[in-house]
């Protein structure tokens, strides 16, 4: 158990860091936040005059669709790949992912510790902060029940978890390519649409919904913002949990496999 304290001690100072390190950042946040809500803004425009000439019934009202956008242009910063903080690409080009090899933590935790950091931050940082000035401007729903509350609390925790697992899986391919600008810029349009970033995903024909119920990006966005507007409800929620936390391990397993596979191929320049 006092191993275990230790341990967990590190990572947290790990976080710590990150989020300090962030703090020094304080007029590119301000320039993130007009940001955000200019995008927001966007949205709001676009659909607005969507639902004023198409006017038959819609899975999501006017309202619906605008809290689902202030609640993306929240939480957009909180999932690394957004950012692109390619860190890990960069420490693997130039080498310095050797001097983490060397510190007595394992790197994937490290990494996940370190985006938890940033997650904070842009919780606290950007996304509140978006959400409050949201709500004087447009009808934001709010949930009244606690328990959709907390299970919305815990589906956007899995899912900036899957996030995370997502963004170092694809950056690990840098041990054989050293440069992920391709593979990242794929995955991240693919991810963009199939997450429910770009149109809600109750939006789309039924043929293609059903794709994207089988894909696991819906759980980055999607899962927690329908549970939030309480399109997902009862027994459903704890399904589409399950299958947030299904997919979040897989992708840690298949991270840790590329990242062993890349160390123990790993040449550093110099030795």
């Amino acid at each position: 158990m006092r191993f275990l304290y230790q341990a967990s001690q590190v990572y947290l100072a790990f976080a710590r860091k990150s989020f300090q390190k962030q703090m020094q950042y304080r007029v590119a946040n301000l320039a993130g936040l007009i940001t955000n809500f200019f995008f927001l803004l966007v949205y709001v425009f676009v659909y607005t005059a969507f639902y004023a000439v198409y006017t038959g019934p819609q899975p999501l009202n006017l309202d619906e669709v605008i809290t689902y956008f202030v609640l993306c242009q929240s939480f957009f910063m909180l999932m690394p790949f957004w950012g692109a903080r390619s860190e890990i690409t960069s420490a693997i080009k130039d080498g310095s992912v050797a001097l983490q090899l060397t510190k007595p933590v394992d790197f994937q935790t490290y990494w996940f510790t370190d985006e938890f950091g940033k997650a904070c931050y842009y919780l606290l940082m950007r996304g509140l902060p978006t959400f409050l000035i949201s709500i004087f401007f447009f009808k934001v729903a709010i949930p009244q029940q606690p328990t959709v509350l907390i299970a919305f609390a815990v589906s956007m925790v899995l899912s900036i978890l899957m996030s995370a697992a997502i963004t170092i899986t694809i950056f690990s391919s840098a041990f054989w390519t050293l440069d992920t600008t391709g593979i990242s810029g794929i995955s991240y349009s693919i991810i963009f649409l199939f997450s429910g970033m770009l149109v809600p995903i109750a939006l789309w024909p039924e043929w293609l919904a059903h794709i994207a119920r089988w894909l696991p990006f819906e759980g980055l966005i999607d899962v927690p913002f329908s549970i939030y507007l309480g399109k997902i409800t009862g027994i459903n929620i704890w399904i589409a949990i399950s299958k947030q936390m299904a997919w979040n391990l897989f992708f840690v397993g298949l991270g840790r496999f590329l990242l062993n596979r890349g160390f123990s191929r790993l040449v550093i320049q110099g030795g």
